[in-house]
C-alpha cells in the first residue's frame, strides 16, 4: 500500500471513531465521567419513598454542577441534591433526593416552576437529543410520561421522587446509555440556577451527556457460600 493510499484509510478511520470519541464527557481526571448503576436483587417499589433496602447500598451521584457558570455550586447554598440509579429485569430505576428551601410549585408555566430535567437515550449516540429529554415537575407523575420513561412518583413534600424506564434487552450487563440529569432551581417564579450532575467545567452549551453503565457484582449463592466456609475450616 503506497503512502496515499495509507493517509486515505487513516483519515476514514478517523471519521469513523471521531463521533464515537467525542461522545463521551470526561472528568477532571480524564477519564470517563459515568455512573455505575447496579443490577439490584430485588426490584424497588416505585411509590416516591426511598426506603427500599436497595437505596441504601448504591453509591449516589451528587448535583453538585452548575450549567450556567461551569463551576460547583457553593455548599452555602440553598439547594443540595443527589441522585442514584440501579436496574432489573428490564427496568432502569432512578432515585432522587432534593432539599430545597423555597419548592416553587404554584406557578403554571414549567420555567417557572422547579423541575427536574432528565436525558436518557438507550441509543447511547453521547449527544442531548430533545426525543430523550424529560421534564418532570415537582410532585407531578404519570401526566409527565412518554416512552420510555414509565413511571415517575414523589414523596417527601416533593423532596424525594422515584422514576423507572423500560429498556428491556438495553438494560444488562455491560451495556452503556447516555444519562444526564439536572434540576432547575426557581424561587418566586425566578430561574436562580441550573444544578447537574456532570464535571467541573461543564455548562449547558455542552451538547455530550455523561454515560451510565448497567453493572452487577456476582454474589455467591447460600450454598457456595457453605462450600466457601467449608475450605476455609480445612485449612485449619
Amino acid at each position: 500500500m503506497n503512502l496515499n493510499k495509507q493517509i486515505i484509510v487513516i483519515i476514514s478511520f478517523l471519521f469513523m471513531i471521531t463521533p464515537y470519541a467525542l461522545g463521551h464527557v470526561t472528568g477532571e481526571n480524564l477519564q470517563n465521567f459515568q455512573y455505575n448503576a447496579e443490577l439490584a436483587p430485588v426490584a424497588p417499589i416505585v411509590d416516591g419513598y426511598l426506603d427500599d433496602p436497595v437505596w441504601e447500598k448504591v453509591i449516589p451521584g451528587e448535583l453538585t454542577q452548575d450549567l450556567s457558570t461551569g463551576k460547583r455550586l457553593p455548599e452555602s447554598s440553598d439547594f443540595t441534591g443527589s441522585f442514584a440509579a440501579v436496574w432489573r429485569s428490564g427496568f432502569l430505576y432512578v432515585a432522587v433526593k432534593l432539599i430545597d428551601d423555597q419548592i416553587e410549585t404554584r406557578q403554571k408555566k414549567l420555567l417557572r416552576q422547579d423541575h427536574l430535567i432528565i436525558y436518557l437515550d438507550p441509543h447511547h449516540s453521547g449527544r442531548k437529543n430533545e426525543l430523550y429529554r424529560f421534564e418532570i415537575p415537582i410532585g407531578t407523575g404519570t401526566s409527565v410520561l412518554k416512552s420510555p420513561l414509565t413511571r415517575v412518583e414523589w414523596g417527601n413534600d416533593g423532596q424525594t421522587c422515584e422514576l423507572s424506564f423500560r429498556l428491556d434487552d438495553v438494560a444488562r450487563k455491560g451495556n452503556t446509555v447516555g444519562f444526564a440529569i439536572a434540576y432547575n432551581d426557581v424561587d418566586n417564579g425566578q430561574l436562580r440556577h441550573k444544578i447537574a450532575w456532570a464535571p467541573k467545567g461543564y455548562t449547558e452549551e455542552y451538547e455530550d451527556i455523561p454515560d451510565l453503565v448497567f453493572t452487577a457484582r456476582i454474589e455467591p449463592t447460600k450454598q457456595q457460600k457453605l462450600i466457601q466456609w467449608g475450605r476455609i475450616k480445612s485449612l485449619y
